[in-house]
């Protein structure tokens, strides 16, 4: 893995130059991207993302669910295949999702969230 992970997003600095998130947090960015993705939103890689939020009224299995985060990780961003992906389901029926990569764990716990998951949201 390259120690100089960029990641140009649709932002500008107070400076008024391009925003660019480096390391860990272009990382969790791309994480994120993945997760929340619906598959068919890239016309030209139309099975690309997961849409986990299409699973929020229903899932087979928390095992499919995680299987398809791992399958996503392998093919889009093999650079981070070693990636362990843990799937946790809270008392509430909330789920939270724990990614380690590197030794660096990237969380979205949902027991936070009282809107919609935004990229803002996973926490490094």
């Amino acid at each position: 893995m390259s120690t100089t992970v960029k990641e140009y997003v649709m932002s500008v600095t107070n400076f008024k130059k391009p925003k660019v998130l480096e390391g860990k947090a272009a990382i969790a960015t791309y994480l994120t991207r993945l997760l929340l993705m619906m598959p068919g939103t890239d016309p030209l890689h139309p099975e690309m993302g997961v849409g986990i939020t299409k699973y929020r009224y229903g899932i087979n299995t928390l095992d499919d669910l995680q299987t398809r985060v791992q399958e996503q990780i392998d093919a889009w961003l093999p650079m981070y295949s070693n990636a362990k992906v843990k799937l946790i389901v809270t008392n509430d029926r909330l789920l939270n999702v724990q990614i380690t990569v590197n030794d660096t764990v990237y969380v979205y716990d949902s027991t936070q969230a009282d809107q919609p998951i935004t990229l803002g949201d996973l926490k490094v």
